[in-house]
């Protein structure tokens, strides 16, 4: 069973795309990195508020059907009937996934939702890079990123063309968290990323440029590291006992760390819980499952 919802902790903000990665096999499976944190913090015992759009289609009354199924909380998806629910062309390669991701979709029109003047009654805002592609969007991630009442997580996911280094003040600049893998890191500092220093001396070179407190470095199969003004942690990844794909560890990885630092964990924790529960994800074709028992121990 996954974990029962914790009334005592405020429910963390989750703004940004929900789309269907679309298999060469045929498989259509929900997904998008935000809804995939969403969706995995609902099963870790939070209750998150998760904020996007979805066309008036079949698939926006599925992305709906699937939510209420898994017992999140709709207040936040927009239905917008001038646009299409958002589609994702996936093709796997030796377990590396590669994404053709169609523009525009509904979730590049998100609107402020209700509650944009105050945040006081979340824990976190979290929200990606992606979702800056679309203009109403990023002004929409802009204005709550102003809110400093709660810490802001950052997931940088560079999806070219899709992707802006302009963005990058408004992404990171009063950030409390930020998150990207060691290719990204590598890509936005021009460094070389295989050692321990490296990673430091490329995370320094980033929080200079841009700000940003706690950096989480995802390296694959190496495990990742939390890399902090003061001491760098570093957990390695258990080898998975079934590898299907890796769509979606990211963004596991991303949801255990927010339920990590929601619960004050200490940073060697944290890593040790997500890599755990990242590995586990491989195990699974896409990135969302009904499977409740993925939730077990993490």
């Amino acid at each position: 069973m996954s974990k029962s919802i914790d009334q005592d902790r405020l429910p963390p903000l989750i703004v940004g795309e929900v789309l269907f990665d679309q298999f060469a096999d045929g498989r259509s499976v929900l997904g998008g990195a935000p809804f995939n944190v969403a969706w995995n913090l609902q099963g870790l015992g939070l209750a998150p508020q998760f904020v996007s759009a979805v066309g008036d289609d079949p698939a926006g009354h599925l992305v709906a059907d699937r939510m209420h199924q898994w017992g999140m909380n709709t207040k936040g998806l927009q239905t917008l009937p001038s646009q299409k629910t958002g589609v994702v062309d996936v093709t796997v390669k030796d377990g590396q996934p590669s994404y053709e991701i169609v523009f525009p979709s509904a979730w590049d029109f998100i609107s402020p939702p209700p509650f944009a003047d105050s945040l006081e009654g979340f824990s976190l805002l979290y929200y990606g890079s992606l979702a800056m592609r679309g203009d109403q969007s990023r002004h929409t991630i802009k204005q709550l990123a102003q809110d400093d009442s709660i810490p802001r997580f950052v997931d940088i996911n560079i999806r070219k063309p899709w992707f802006d280094t302009a963005w990058l003040p408004s992404l990171i600049t009063g950030s409390k968290y930020v998150k990207l893998n060691d290719d990204e890191l590598s890509e936005l500092t021009q460094m070389p990323i295989t050692k321990t220093e490296e990673i430091e001396a490329a995370v320094a070179k980033i929080r200079g440029q841009y700000g940003g407190e706690v950096y989480f470095i995802t390296c694959g199969s190496k495990g990742a590291y939390a890399v902090t003004p003061t001491e760098t942690v570093f957990a390695a990844a258990p080898k998975p006992p079934q590898m299907v794909d890796t769509v979606g560890a990211g963004d596991a990885f991303a949801a255990a760390t927010i339920d990590g630092l929601l619960r004050d964990l200490p940073y060697q924790n944290v890593l040790d819980r997500c890599v755990q529960f990242a590995v586990r994800i491989c195990g699974l074709q896409g990135a969302t499952s009904m499977d409740r028992d993925i939730y077990r121990n993490v």
